[in-house]
């Protein structure tokens, strides 16, 4: 019986996407779970061979693959206690990778924090803090540490107890001390560890209301986060200054934490005119939107935000038109400056100027005939805002605020 070739060449394809479905199969999560279990069984055995560089080979294998290494935990916790230090070290540093699913190794941690190596305590202290809060049986060794005589391990410390679970108050004096330790890092670690237990450590807020004039930027920083955290309103003021710190990361920094402690509205408005002044974009687009978030009680704000509106930074300008916006009439004097930005090349800085002369309602009637243009717009998301905006023009009278 003759074959055709056409008969052939189906009969192979039929095979080879046979053998692929079957592949695509095999690779489903339970199966590809089951093919590392073999390479999770030789790292293991490795973890217990004879030779140190073969044990820390497959160590290094296990931090690199993370939660993905859960199984080998207990082999690790077995080599905590290796006569090699940076196994040990290697090893704390593997079960901190390995993260919540090395919560098994809690109790071998915290007793490596006695370890003789101070690399070896500061590297389980951070395992501690990476496990995060199922760690909490931890604080009282933890706290210990903190007078540890190497600073690495100091920080490590603090690093957790801002993680962990467990009654991390009475941490705080501790910790609060730390944050005149000569050591630049234990002191942000400090400063971070002391923001993450929050209202709790408001006893800290003075020590850092002084750090914000640290000689380190990323004490300051720290410092400013942890205010903000705690809610210390005595922190205002000192925030308030910062804001004209040299460093842009300290400014912003101080600035969320006004956000979040929140700022009498008169004082506020001051203080985010200010920031639209800032060299940097990210921080003037953040003081509009704070203005824009008190929205009627910032009247005084609309010059500066019409400034604003010439930003060279679309988001700053789309930032100056939504607080405008939430202004309202108030802000009347800003219709012809957002009448020029519907000729904006971006999009959305054009349909935030729309949505902007939409809340002044009748106040904005001058600028229908621009609106009624963009009916056409070439851009979706304009035509439909500047629909609404007209409606609103023309349905709402003027109401003074």
């Amino acid at each position: 019986m003759n074959i055709s070739l056409r008969t052939l060449l189906t009969e192979s394809l039929r095979s080879v996407c046979s053998g692929a479905l079957s592949s695509l199969l095999l690779l489903s999560p339970g199966t590809a779970q089951e093919s590392r279990e073999p390479r999770d069984r030789e790292l293991i055995r490795q973890l217990q061979d004879a030779d140190k560089q073969v044990r820390g080979r497959a160590v290094e294998e296990i931090k690199k693959r993370g939660g993905e290494a859960k199984a080998a935990v207990p082999a690790l916790i077995q080599l905590l206690k290796d006569q090699d230090g940076d196994l040990r070290k290697g090893a704390a540093e593997a079960l901190g990778r390995i993260g919540p699913e090395a919560a098994g190794a809690v109790p071998a941690l915290t007793d490596a924090l006695k370890d003789d190596n101070a690399q070896v305590r500061s590297n389980a202290a951070f395992a501690l803090g990476q496990i995060g809060l199922k760690a909490g049986p931890a604080v009282p060794a933890l706290n210990e540490l903190l007078k540890d005589q190497n600073p690495w391990a100091r920080g490590s410390a603090a690093y957790a107890l801002g993680r962990v679970g467990g009654d991390v108050k009475a941490s705080v004096p501790a910790l609060t001390g730390l944050l005149k330790d000569q050591n630049e890092s234990v002191r942000r670690d400090a400063s971070e560890a002391l923001g993450r237990i929050g209202a709790d450590a408001k006893a800290a807020a003075p020590a850092l209301i002084v750090l914000l004039k640290d000689g380190s930027s990323s004490v300051r920083r720290y410092a400013a986060e942890a205010l903000g955290r705690i809610g210390s309103a005595a922190a205002v003021p000192a925030l308030i200054a910062s804001l004209r710190d040299q460093e842009f990361v300290v400014r912003l920094h101080s600035a969320y934490a006004l956000s979040r402690i929140g700022v009498e509205p008169k004082e506020a408005v001051a203080v985010w005119t200010e920031s639209l002044k800032d060299q940097n974009e990210h921080l003037r687009s953040y003081a509009a939107d704070e203005l824009g978030n008190i929205g009627p009680g910032a009247v005084e704000a609309a010059p500066a935000l019409i400034r604003s509106l010439k930003d060279q930074d679309r988001f700053v300008r789309i930032s100056a038109a939504k607080a405008l916006g939430k202004i309202g009439v108030g802000a009347r004097d800003s219709v012809p400056a957002l009448m020029e930005l519907l000729k904006d090349a971006e999009p959305l800085v054009r349909v935030n100027a729309v949505t902007a002369l939409g809340e002044m309602g009748s106040e904005a009637k001058m600028a229908i005939p621009a609106l009624t243009e963009l009916l056409n717009d070439q851009a979706q998301v304009v035509r439909p805002a500047a629909a609404g905006a007209i409606s609103k023009i023309n349905s709402r009278g003027t109401k003074l605020q």
